[in-house]
C-alpha cells in the first residue's frame, strides 16, 4: 500500500466501497472531517490513485447474453489481437494472464446469434489459436470490496 495513503484515505475509500453514494456530508460526519477535506481527499483519490465510480448492471438482467472467454494467442501476434480485440465494443473486459490462456475476456452479446458472430470474428484474429467460452448459469458469490490493510470486507460494524 502506497505511503502517500493515509487513514483518512483508506477509511474514505473503505465507505465508498460499501456505498459509493454516500454524500460527502454524511462521510465527513462519521469521518469528523469537514466535507471540504472529503471533497478533495475523493478528488486526489480519483486524479492521482485511480479510483473509479462505475455503475454495475447485470447484462443478463437487460436481456443480453454475458460471456467468459479464454484466448490462446501466438506470442508475436499478442500486440495485434490485443488492440484489435480492445477495438470491439462487445468484449468489456480483456486482460493479459498467465497459465492456460494468454488472454481473458468478458463480452456481452445482444443474443446466440451476435455470439456466433463475435466468436467468428474473434477466433479470425491473426494469431489466436483457441477460444473457449465459458457462462454462469448461477452467481454464487460477487464482491467488488476488498481488504485496504487487513481491514475487514464485510459490511461496517
Amino acid at each position: 500500500m502506497s505511503r502517500k495513503l493515509d487513514d483518512i484515505d483508506l477509511q474514505i475509500l473503505d465507505a465508498l466501497q460499501v456505498d459509493a453514494r454516500t454524500s460527502y456530508v454524511r462521510l465527513a460526519q462519521s469521518l469528523g472531517v469537514s466535507d471540504t477535506t472529503v471533497r478533495a481527499r475523493v478528488d486526489r483519490l480519483v486524479h492521482r490513485f485511480g479510483a473509479r465510480f462505475v455503475v454495475d448492471i447485470d447484462p443478463k438482467e437487460l436481456g443480453l447474453l454475458f460471456f467468459f472467454l479464454g484466448v490462446r494467442v501466438q506470442g508475436p501476434a499478442m500486440t495485434r489481437a490485443v488492440d484489435r480485440m480492445s477495438e470491439l465494443p462487445e468484449i468489456i473486459y480483456l486482460g493479459r494472464t498467465v497459465g492456460g490462456f494468454d488472454l481473458f475476456a468478458e463480452m456481452v452479446c445482444r443474443d446466440n446469434a451476435d455470439m456466433v458472430r463475435m466468436l467468428d470474428e474473434i477466433r479470425s484474429i491473426a494469431g489466436v489459436t483457441q477460444v473457449d467460452t465459458y457462462t454462469v448459469l448461477r452467481t454464487e458469490k460477487e464482491n467488488w470490496r476488498f481488504s485496504i490493510l487487513g481491514r475487514s470486507v464485510g459490511p461496517p460494524r
